[in-house]
C-alpha cells in the first residue's frame, strides 16, 4: 500500500466527487495497480475498458490544506451531489453475516420518486385458455427467455447489488433516500466498481459532522471506518462461503472498501485537519478501543479471518509503512488517555463515565494487538520511573489531597510528597502501576462495619466469591495486557522486565510490620504484581522439561538481576550459606534461555514483598480480633455492638477477598513447590548463594495457608517441599543453614503440612497433602528414604537448637517437634535412625539439654500458676469473701486469673508431650546410656524428683484446680509417665547415686509407689523395677555419705571454681580458671561464653589439667589408704 495514502489525500483535496472523471480514473487505476489481492484487476485495462494512466502527482502539504479548505467551503452550500437522511444512528443496520439481499429497499425507504408517484393497483390478468400440448413447449421457451431478460437488465441487477452492498457496509445510499444512510450521488452511478469506492468514501468523510443526520446516528469517523471494515469482512466471508454464483466483482469491491477505510483512517491520523470529522482522531481511536471491550460486535480489533485482519491491525500496518512517528504518537496518546482514567480508579468497582477499570485495561490489551504498538507503549515517558542517579529521580511529586480525604490515610503517608523514583511513584505515575494498583475496595462497602455482624456466613461467602470472580477477571485482563507488551518483541519485553525490576528495588520496605506509605507501594499493587508474574511463570512451572532452564547464576549476577538480590548495604539479603570466612566463588550465569530464569527469580522476590507479608499481616489481624473477642467476653460485653470489633472484622473480610482468591493461592503454592525443587536439586556451591528468604517464604506461605485457608491445599502435591525441608534440616546442612529461626520454621512445616492430623484438632489440613501418591498412600514421613535416614536425628538436634528462638517461640516449636518425634518413633522404618544419634555425643547432648531445660521451665511455670489459679477459684467460690473486694480489686484478680490460665494452657500440653518423649526415647538402651553421662544425669534426676515432689508430696493438694481438663492438666497421666521413667533408670548405678546426691527422700518414692498401685498406673516389670528403687537409693546414700566424708578436707585447688565441689576431671578454661569437665560442658550447652571472662568459648578451647588431675588422684588414694588402715 506504499504511496496509497498521499494519492488518496491528494484526490480528496482536489475536490473528491466534484473533480473530473479523468482524475478519478487515474486514481482508481493507480489504486488497483497497487493492490496485490485484486488479481485479475491488475491488467492493462480497467473495468470500463479504458487504458490505465499514471496517477496524478502527490500534492505538497500546503496544496493539500488549500484544496481541503476549498472542498469544505463547497460542502457548506446545499449540493445536489450529497444529501443526507433524517437524524439518527449507526452506519447501517449492523454487521450481519447473512447473504446480501438484492431486492429493492422496503417501502419505508424515503425517496423523492416514492412521494410523488401514487401507488398503482395491480390489474388482474385474464386467465389464459388451455392450448394443445403441442403448442405449450414454444410458450415455455418464450417465458424462460423473457425471465432471463436482456443483457442490460442483468447489468442493472448487478449494479443494484453493488449499491445495496455499499449501503449495507458503508451506510451510504446512491439513489434512494434512507433515514439510516447518508445519500451520495455519483456522476457515473450506473457503472459502480472498485474505482468508485474512494470517491464515495471521500465524499462521505468530507461532510461536516453537523450534516450527518441519520437514524440511528452514525459513529465518529474512526469508529465508522472500523465498523465498515468489519462489515466488509463479514460480507466477504459470507460471499465466499455461501454464494453459488460468480461474485468476483462484489468481492473486489469489498476488498477495496477494506483497503480504502484503512487508508483514510491512517490519513486522518497523520493529517488531523484532512477531514473535519477527524480533528479528534486520537480520542476517537481511544473510544473505539474502549468500545471494543464493551461491544464485541463493533470491535475494531476483531478480524473475521484472524487478529491480523482486524481494522486496528491493518491500520497499524498502514502507519508502519507510511509514518512510524505517527503510529508512536497516536498509540502513546491513546495510552496516556487511558492512563489518566486508570489513575482515578480506586477499585475494580470504580467507574469513569461508561468505562471501568476492567474495560480500561482491556483496551490497553487491544492497543497491543500490533507488536509495533506494544513497543510504542513501552517508549512512553510514563512507562518507567526515572533511572537511578538521574536528576529526575529525586524530583518530588506532591499529590493533591482530595476533599474529604480519610484522615487516617493521610497520617499513614498516602498523600505525602514522594520522589519520582519511589514505590508510590511506580504505582501512581506509571502505566503498569496504574493497572496493578486496582483491586477490591479497601473499605469494602459490602462488609461495612455497621452491618458485617448481621450478615450470615452464607451471604458473606456468596459476596466474597462474587468479588473474587470480578478480581480474577481483572487480573486476567492485566495479565493479557502485560503478555501483549512482552510479545511486542525484545525491546518491549526488556522494558516490561525493567519495570518489574524497578518495582522490586523500590519496595523493599514492604516487609516491615508497618510499611511507610510514602516510600513503598500499596500491598494490593504488590500482590497483583505477584499474580501477573506467576502467570508469566505458569508455562514452565507446569512443564518439567523447562525446569532445567532455571539458571541459579541469575541471583549472583547483579548486572543481570538489576540488584534485586543485594549482598551488601541496608537492603542486604542474607544467604542460606552465609559465613564470614566463606570464599566460595560466584556461580557463573550462562543461561540457555534468559526469559525463564528472569521470570522465575523476579517472581520469587515479588512473593517476598507481596503475598508473604500480606499473609503475615492478616494473621496478626486475626490474632488481634481473637484478643478483642476474648476481652469483650471476659467483660460480658456484646461483640455485635462494639464498634472497634466490627471494624476489625470488616477489615478481615475485605482483606480475605484478594488474599485468598483460589486460583492465585494455587498458582502460588505450585510455584513454591517448584522453588523447593530448585533448592533441593542445587549443588552446595549454588545453594549457599541462594537468599534465605526463598526457603523462609516457602515455609511461611504454606503455614499461613494451612492455618487460614487449609482447603486451598486440597489436591496439591508438595513432594518437593518435603524433600527440601528434610535436606535443609539434615546434619550435613546444619552448618550451612545457621539461622535457628529458619530451621525451627522448617520443623513447623513438617508438623503443619506433613504430619497426619489423626486425633489432633490443631488444624483442618487435608490428609491427602501429607500422603505420597507414589507410595500407596503412605505419608511422606514414613515412605521417603531420605527422611528414614536423617529426619529423626535432625529433629532431635533441632529440639535443642530452638532454645535460641525465644522463650515463647521455643515452647511452640518443641511441642510440634515432640509430636513429630512420637510419630516417627512408632514407625519401624525410623527406629535405626533414632539409634544413630547416640554415635554423635555432642549432638545428642544438645538435644538432651534442650529437653531437660524445657521440662524444668514448663514444670516451674505450671507448678507456680496452678496454686494461684486454685486460690482465686476458692476466693470466687466464697460469696462473702468475693463481695468484700471492690470492683477494681475484683477486676485485677480476674485479670491475673486469665493471664495464669492462658500461660498454663500454653505450657501444659508441651509438658505432657515432653514427659512422654522422655519415656519412649529411654526405652532404647543406647539412648538411655547417654542420659546417664555426668553432664546430663544430675540434671535429669533433679528434674524428675522435683516433679514427683509436686505431684505426690505435701504440696500436691495445691494443684487440685477445678476443671483440670480445661487446662489439659492430667495429674494421673503425668504421674504415670514420670514413674515409668524412674522405672527405666532404676537398675543404673549412676542414676541411684545421683538420686542419693540430690537428696531424694526414699519415703517420697514409696508414696509414689503406693499411689501407682492404688490407681493401677504401672504394671508388670515396670512396677517391679520402680518398687525396688527406694531400697537402692538407701544403699547409694550410704556410699555417697562415705565419699563426702572422705573429701571433707580436700585442698581448695581440687574444688570446682564454679560449683565448689570436688572435681573428678579437672580442665583449664581460656581465662585460666579450673572447673570440672562436666560443669563447663553443661554450661556451654546454654551459654557459649567463658563464665569468668565472658569471652566466646567452645568445647575445643578447654584444655585438660593433667598435672592437677595427677595430684588429685594421689591425694585421694592416700586418703583411702589412710581410712582402710584406720579400719
Amino acid at each position: 500500500m506504499s504511496g496509497l495514502i498521499p494519492d488518496l489525500a491528494s484526490w480528496a483535496l482536489r475536490g473528491g466527487a466534484a473533480a473530473n472523471n479523468e482524475d478519478d480514473d487515474d486514481n482508481n487505476n493507480g489504486n488497483n495497480g497497487d493492490n496485490g489481492n485484486n488479481g485479475d484487476n491488475n491488467n492493462a485495462t480497467n473495468e470500463d475498458g479504458n487504458s490505465n494512466t499514471p496517477p496524478a502527482p502527490a500534492l505538497n502539504e500546503q496544496e493539500m490544506r488549500e484544496r481541503r479548505l476549498a472542498r469544505m467551503a463547497g460542502n457548506a452550500a446545499p449540493s445536489p451531489t450529497a444529501a443526507v437522511g433524517g437524524s439518527g444512528g449507526g452506519s447501517g443496520s449492523g454487521s450481519g453475516t447473512a447473504p446480501m439481499d438484492i431486492d429493492p429497499p422496503p417501502s419505508n425507504a424515503r425517496t423523492a420518486t416514492a412521494k410523488a408517484t401514487p401507488e398503482k393497483k395491480p390489474t388482474p390478468k385474464p386467465t389464459p385458455e388451455k392450448k394443445p400440448a403441442a403448442a405449450e413447449q414454444p410458450l415455455r421457451k418464450r417465458k424462460k427467455e423473457s425471465k432471463l431478460g436482456t443483457p442490460s437488465d442483468s447489468a442493472k441487477k448487478n449494479q443494484r447489488k453493488k449499491e445495496l452492498l455499499i449501503k449495507k457496509v458503508l451506510g451510504i445510499t446512491l439513489s434512494t433516500e434512507d433515514s439510516c444512510c447518508v445519500k451520495i450521488e455519483l456522476d457515473d452511478k450506473d457503472n459502480i466498481g472498485t474505482h468508485s469506492v474512494a470517491e464515495i468514501l471521500a465524499t462521505r468523510l468530507s461532510l461536516p459532522p453537523s450534516d450527518i443526520r441519520t437514524l440511528p446516528q452514525q459513529k465518529p469517523l474512526i469508529q465508522y471506518l472500523g465498523l465498515a471494515h468489519r462489515k466488509a469482512g463479514d460480507e466477504l466471508k459470507t460471499l465466499r462461503q455461501a454464494s453459488k454464483k460468480d461474485t468476483t466483482d462484489l468481492q473486489e469491491i469489498l476488498q477495496e472498501i477494506q483497503r480504502q477505510v484503512v487508508s483514510y483512517a491512517a490519513s486522518s491520523l497523520m493529517e488531523p485537519d484532512l477531514f473535519e470529522q477527524a480533528k479528534d482522531g486520537v480520542q476517537q481511536l481511544t473510544n473505539a478501543l474502549l468500545n471494543a471491550t464493551l461491544d464485541p460486535i463493533t470491535s475494531i480489533t476483531f478480524g473475521v479471518s484472524g487478529a491480523t485482519t482486524s481494522f486496528y491491525y491493518c491500520l497499524c500496518e498502514e502507519l508502519v509503512t507510511q509514518d512510524m512517528a505517527t503510529l508512536d504518537r497516536v498509540v502513546s496518546a491513546c495510552a496516556t488517555q487511558i492512563l489518566t482514567k486508570l489513575q482515578r480508579c480506586e477499585s475494580i468497582e470504580s467507574g469513569i463515565g461508561d468505562s471501568n477499570a476492567l474495560s480500561l485495561v482491556a483496551s490497553l490489551t487491544a492497543l497491543c494487538h500490533h507488536k509495533r504498538a506494544a513497543v510504542a507503549i513501552t517508549k512512553m515517558d510514563s512507562f518507567l520511573v526515572p533511572a537511578a542517579g538521574t536528576p529526575a529521580a529525586t524530583e518530588q511529586i506532591r499529590p493533591s489531597v482530595p476533599a474529604g480525604a480519610d484522615l487516617l490515610r493521610m497520617l499513614t503517608g498516602e498523600h505525602r510528597p514522594y520522589p519520582k523514583r519511589s514505590g508510590p511513584a511506580i504505582e501512581k505515575q506509571t502505566l503498569m502501576g496504574a493497572c496493578l494498583k486496582v483491586s477490591t475496595p479497601k473499605n469494602n462497602p459490602t462488609f461495612s462495619p455497621t452491618s458485617i455482624m448481621r450478615q450470615s456466613l452464607d451471604n458473606v461467602e456468596r459476596v466474597t466469591n462474587q468479588q473474587r470472580l470480578q478480581l480474577r477477571n481483572y487480573q486476567e485482563a492485566c495479565n493479557g495486557f502485560i503478555l501483549g507488551l512482552i510479545k511486542g518483541g525484545p525491546e518491549a519485553r526488556e522494558k516490561v522486565l525493567q519495570w518489574f525490576t524497578d518495582c522490586l528495588l523500590l519496595n523493599t520496605g514492604a516487609t516491615a510490620m508497618r510499611p511507610d506509605a510514602s516510600k513503598v507501594a500499596s500491598s494490593t499493587m504488590l500482590l497483583n504484581t505477584s499474580v501477573v508474574l506467576l502467570k508469566l511463570c505458569d508455562p514452565f512451572v507446569r512443564d518439567e522439561k523447562k525446569h532445567k532452564l532455571i539458571d541459579p547464576g541469575f541471583v549472583s549476577s547483579p548486572q543481570h538481576n538489576g540488584g534485586i538480590f543485594p549482598t551488601s548495604g541496608d537492603d542486604f539479603l542474607p544467604r542460606l550459606g552465609e559465613s564470614s570466612d566463606d570464599d566460595t566463588p560466584m556461580v557463573e550465569y550462562a543461561p540457555k534461555n534468559t526469559f525463564v530464569p528472569q521470570c522465575f527469580f523476579l517472581t520469587a522476590r515479588s512473593l517476598a514483598l507481596g503475598f508473604v507479608p500480606m499473609l503475615s499481616h492478616h494473621e496478626n489481624l486475626l490474632r488481634h480480633i481473637s484478643h478483642i473477642h476474648w476481652e469483650l467476653g471476659s467483660q460480658d460485653r456484646d461483640i455485635h455492638s462494639d464498634p472497634h470489633f466490627c471494624i476489625m472484622v470488616s477489615k478481615q473480610r475485605s482483606g480475605e477477598v484478594a488474599l485468598f482468591q483460589d486460583e492465585m493461592v494455587t498458582d502460588t503454592l505450585n510455584f513454591l513447590n517448584l522453588m523447593a525443587k530448585v533448592l533441593t536439586d542445587l549443588p552446595d556451591a549454588s545453594l549457599k548463594q541462594m537468599p534465605e528468604h526463598f526457603a523462609d517464604n516457602i515455609c511461611d506461605a504454606l503455614e499461613g495457608v494451612a492455618k487460614m485457608k487449609p482447603k486451598a491445599l486440597r489436591g496439591l502435591e508438595l513432594r518437593n517441599v518435603f524433600k527440601m525441608v528434610v535436606k535443609l534440616l539434615s546434619a550435613r546442612y546444619a552448618s550451612m543453614v545457621r539461622n535457628y529461626n529458619l530451621r525451627a520454621t522448617l520443623g513447623d512445616v513438617l508438623y503443619e503440612i506433613f504430619l497426619p492430623c489423626g486425633n489432633d484438632d490443631r488444624r483442618d489440613v487435608p490428609t491427602s497433602v501429607a500422603c505420597d501418591p507414589m507410595a500407596g498412600g503412605q505419608t511422606y514421613l514414613i515412605s521417603d528414604k531420605s527422611a528414614q535416614e536423617s529426619l529423626a536425628p535432625s529433629l532431635l538436634l533441632l529440639y535443642g537448637e530452638v532454645e535460641h528462638t525465644g522463650y515463647y517461640d521455643k515452647m511452640s516449636h518443641r511441642a510440634k517437634i515432640s509430636s513429630l518425634l512420637k510419630y516417627l518413633w512408632e514407625s519401624a522404618e525410623h527406629r535405626p535412625a533414632f539409634r544413630s544419634i547416640t554415635q554423635n555425643k555432642e549432638s545428642f547432648m544438645k538435644f538432651a539439654n534442650g529437653i531437660i531445660n524445657e521440662t524444668n521451665t514448663l514444670i516451674a511455670t505450671v507448678m507456680q500458676k496452678l496454686p494461684e489459679i486454685r486460690m482465686v477459684q476458692e476466693q470466687q467460690a466464697n460469696p462473702t469473701e468475693w463481695a468484700s473486694l471492690t470492683e477494681e480489686q475484683q477486676s485485677d484478680v480476674t485479670s491475673r486469673l486469665e493471664d495464669n490460665e492462658r500461660e498454663v494452657k500454653h505450657a501444659l500440653p508441651l509438658c505432657n508431650k515432653t514427659l512422654q518423649m522422655f519415656g519412649y526415647l529411654n526405652t532404647d538402651k543406647d539412648i538411655r546410656t547417654l542420659f546417664l553421662l555426668d553432664e546430663l544425669c544430675p540434671r535429669l534426676v533433679n528434674m524428675l524428683i522435683h516433679v514427683l515432689g509436686k505431684l505426690v508430696g505435701s504440696k500436691g493438694l495445691e494443684l487440685r484446680v477445678k476443671n483440670p481438663d480445661k487446662y489439659e492438666f492430667r495429674p494421673k497421666e503425668m504421674l504415670r509417665d514420670l514413674c515409668a521413667i524412674f522405672a527405666l533408670f532404676t537398675s543404673a548405678g549412676e542414676f541411684q547415686v545421683e538420686c542419693a546426691k540430690s537428696g531424694c527422700n526414699p519415703d517420697l518414692l514409696r508414696s509414689a509407689i503406693k499411689t501407682c498401685k492404688k490407681l493401677n498406673l504401672l504394671t508388670g516389670e515396670s512396677m517391679t523395677a520402680f518398687e525396688s528403687l527406694p531400697d537402692l537409693v538407701d544403699k547409694a546414700s550410704k556410699i555417697v555419705q562415705e565419699e563426702e566424708a572422705l573429701l571433707e578436707d580436700a585442698p581448695p585447688e581440687f574444688m570446682d571454681e564454679l560449683m565448689a565441689s570436688y572435681m573428678t576431671d579437672p580442665v583449664i578454661l581460656p581465662s585460666g580458671h579450673y572447673v570440672d569437665r562436666s560443669t563447663i560442658t553443661q554450661h556451654l550447652l546454654n551459654d557459649q561464653m567463658d563464665p569468668f571472662s565472658r569471652e566466646k568459648m567452645t568445647v575445643d578451647d578447654i584444655k585438660p589439667a593433667t598435672e592437677l588431675k595427677e595430684r588429685m588422684a594421689k591425694w585421694l588414694e592416700g586418703k583411702r589408704s589412710s581410712r582402710m588402715s584406720d579400719d
